[in-house]
Parts: structure tokens; C-alpha cells; sequence
């Protein structure tokens, strides 16, 4: 399904991403197509000054400087003389250039485009525009002029063939690099959201895992119950039903704290527990913790210290009911999965304004492919499930809790064998 939707959304990215790109080619294409054309049309002008400057000063014009301004198969001179072909054009232009000057002739007559005959030999009359003649383009300039008597009226065609070739050869050019430009966007729009789904397909999984997780411990409780209340049912005995009570009872209280803390961590994602922050001396919160599971580890054979540094008086802005939550059930991991006859350490220190407080064990640690996936709800190292009062939601509520307290909470190896788990909070009161 995933797969599905990040396709469509990478040609969805990509098509709008294109569709710009073409936009921006174009409009650059456009403004490059008009520079060329500038260009070839003030070489047009600098030819046809040329050409009127050299008719209009000079006493002759002879066959060199005629070829110097006719191009076979591109520009074209036709002059007249008092109307009447001059010999050189009669000389040199082809069948097919002589087609096309009375083909643009006939035009301008039509059209009404023939300039004035000028009034004194200062003067010269021109107009020009563009011509198609089939395949071919070309920049016409019709002048006339007076010399020593004689009306002078020639056209030149300048070719605009190259112009267009060089245009078309740009144009396939820009459509190659948008061509290129679209699979490298459909790539980079692949590889994004891929990235942005990340989150999604992550939290799918979670919920096909928070799905599987719950009916599995829920279903494990009701049979329980089932099957109690069934034996109860068709055989009521006094024993037995004493030792089924019991069975049910715990399984009630199992079932009780999942529920606790699933809306415990729903309330703290949603930004929906309450706080009540508070100035709390932490060394006084960590010696009450230790109290209270002093005894408690010495049931399970296990050593409980207690390390306080005496460098800070830990004052900190906290909510102390919450914090002790967090702590405890760092320090509830640690009495569940550290083997009799080893030790655990409670500390707290000081350092660059921060206060640390670390629980450590002497246990079997943690792989450093497990570090990162601890903290993720439900997630547990141990997944054959022998510790059942562990649900793996224990360290999801802790970092909920440090986030809201503005501080992290990390885990790394114990020197010897064993983790520690450690709390950074900001020093502030």
C-alpha cells in the first residue's frame, strides 16, 4: 500500500516540479530566441547601410564587390537600374533567385509595401520585412535611391536559414535537458517520500505491533478468566477455587496496569497528563526512592547503593511525582533483570548545569543493536516474555516524561558487564 502511494506522490512531486522547470525553459528559451534574432537582424542592417553607402558613393560597382555581398543558395542582391535588371544580376543570380525576386516583387505590389522614389539624390527610401519562400527565410530590404540621374532600386535578401537551424538545434537541446531534468526529479522526488513516509510506514508497523501486543496480553487474562469461571461453574471446591481467585486476581492487576500505562503514555504524547512543577531538591527525591527499594532489593538478593555528589545543592524545577515515576522505572528494570548477587547504583551528580541521575546495573546488558529501539513502545529485548510484569512501555513513559521536563535520558554499558541508564535535566529552579 505504502509502495503504491509513494509512487504516486513521487510523480505527482515530480510532474509539478517539471511543469515549473518547462515553464522556466521556455521562458529562457524564448528570451535567448529573441536575442538571436536581434542579432541576426542588426547584421541585416549593418549589410543593407553597407550596401546603400557603397551604391550611393561609389562611381562603379564591379563583380567582386558584388560576389562580397550575394551568397549562393542564402543572400540574395538584385539591383535595377531605371527599371530594368542590372547586368550583373542578370549575370550571376540563378533561375531559382530570379523566382524568388519576382515572387517578392509581385508581393510588395499587392501589398502596397514599393518604397516612394526619393526626392533628391540625399535622400534613400527602404522599408523591410520578412519573407518565406517555401523552406526558405529570408530579412528583405527594398531601397531606392538617386545617383548621377539614375533611379537605383535593389533588394536584398538576407538568408534567415542559419538563424533557424541554430534555434532548432537550441530547442533540442533544452528538451533534452528537461528530459534529463525529469528523471533526475522522479528520482529525487522517489528518494523524498521515501524519507517522508518513513514516519508513516514506522507508525504502521508500531500499530500493527501495539495490535498484535495488546490482543496478545489481553487474550492471555480473559482465558484466565474463561476458564475460571468455568471450572467454577461445574465444580465448585473450596481449594480450588481459592488458588483460581488468586490466579484471576493477578491477572485483574496485570491487566490493570497495561491499561495504566497505555493511558498514562497516550496522556503524556498528547500533551494531556498534568504537571505540577515545583522546586525539588533532587538528593532528597533520590534518598526517598532509595528507601523505599533498599529492602526491596535485599528481598531479591540484589545490592542497592547510593552515590551523591556534594558539589550542588541539585535544586530543580520538576515535577516531583512524575520524575519519581521515571526514575522508578529505571531503577524497577534494573531489580527485574539483574541476576541475584549483583549490584545496582543510584547516582546523581552535577556537571555544565545539568544534573545527571543514573541507574546502574551489573546485569546482561544491552546490545548496542537493541540501544536505540528500547525506548520505542512495546519494544523488548527479552521476546520470549519471561519477566510478565514488564510490557515494554516502562521506558516509553520515562522519556515522555524527560522530554516534558526538557531533559534526555540515554542508555550505554556498565564498565564490567551491565547497563546504565542515564537522566540529564537542566539546572533550573
Amino acid at each position: 500500500m505504502f509502495h503504491k502511494i509513494q509512487i504516486k506522490l513521487s510523480f505527482i512531486c515530480c510532474l509539478s516540479t517539471a511543469l515549473i522547470v518547462l515553464i522556466i525553459i521556455l521562458c529562457c528559451l524564448n528570451a535567448s530566441e529573441k536575442n538571436m534574432y536581434g542579432q541576426e537582424k542588426a547584421l541585416f542592417f549593418l549589410k543593407t547601410n553597407t550596401i546603400s553607402s557603397d551604391l550611393h558613393s561609389s562611381e562603379s560597382i564591379d563583380i567582386n564587390w558584388y560576389m562580397r555581398n550575394f551568397t549562393a543558395d542564402k543572400n540574395i542582391l538584385y539591383i535595377e537600374v531605371n527599371g530594368s535588371p542590372a547586368t550583373l544580376s542578370s549575370l550571376i543570380l540563378s533561375d531559382k533567385d530570379r523566382s524568388v525576386i519576382f515572387d517578392i516583387k509581385n508581393d510588395m505590389k499587392h501589398k502596397n509595401m514599393i518604397p516612394n522614389t526619393p526626392s533628391d539624390s540625399s535622400n534613400i527610401n527602404q522599408n523591410y520585412f520578412e519573407y518565406a519562400s517555401g523552406h526558405r527565410k529570408f530579412l528583405v530590404m527594398n531601397t531606392k535611391l538617386y545617383k548621377n540621374e539614375q533611379e537605383i532600386n535593389y533588394l536584398y535578401l538576407y538568408s534567415l536559414g542559419d538563424f533557424y537551424h541554430n534555434v532548432k538545434k537550441q530547442r533540442l537541446l533544452f528538451l533534452g535537458i528537461w528530459l534529463f531534468a525529469i528523471l533526475i526529479l522522479y528520482l529525487f522526488s522517489y528518494i523524498f517520500t521515501s524519507n517522508a513516509l518513513k514516519p508513516v510506514v514506522q507508525n504502521d508497523e508500531k500499530q500493527r505491533h501495539f495490535i498484535a501486543f495488546a490482543s496478545h496480553e489481553l487474550r492471555s487474562p480473559l482465558a484466565v478468566f474463561k476458564t475460571g469461571l468455568s471450572v467454577l461453574k461445574n465444580k465448585p471446591d473450596a481449594p480450588k477455587t481459592e488458588r483460581i481467585f488468586s490466579l484471576m486476581e493477578h491477572e485483574m492487576s496485570r491487566m490493570e496496569r497495561l491499561i495504566q500505562d497505555l493511558l498514562c503514555l497516550a496522556k503524556v504524547e498528547n500533551a494531556e497528563l498534568s504537571f505540577h512543577f515545583e522546586n525539588v531538591r533532587l538528593s532528597d527525591l533520590l534518598k526517598s526512592i532509595y528507601e523505599k527499594y533498599a529492602a526491596i532489593a535485599k528481598q531479591k538478593n540484589l545490592t542497592l547503593s547510593l552515590s551523591i555528589s556534594t558539589d550542588c545543592n541539585y535544586g530543580c524545577l520538576c515535577d516531583r511525582q512524575r520524575m519519581e515515576q521515571a526514575i522508578v522505572i529505571l531503577l524497577d528494570n534494573a531489580l527485574s533483570y539483574t541476576p541475584a548477587g549483583q549490584s545496582i547504583s543510584l547516582n546523581l551528580y552535577c556537571s555544565h548545569k545539568k544534573y545527571y541521575i543514573q541507574v546502574i546495573d551489573t546485569g546482561t546488558g544491552i546490545s548496542d543493536s537493541y540501544k536505540e529501539k528500547i525506548f520505542d513502545k512495546f519494544y523488548q529485548v527479552d521476546s520470549s516474555r519471561n519477566h510478565k510484569e514488564h510490557f515494554g512501555l516502562g521506558l516509553s513513559i520515562a522519556k515522555e516524561i524527560c522530554h516534558t521536563h526538557g531533559g534526555k535520558i540515554s542508555v550505554s554499558d556498565t564498565k564490567g558487564g551491565g547497563s546504565t541508564f542515564t537522566i540529564k535535566l537542566p539546572c533550573r529552579q
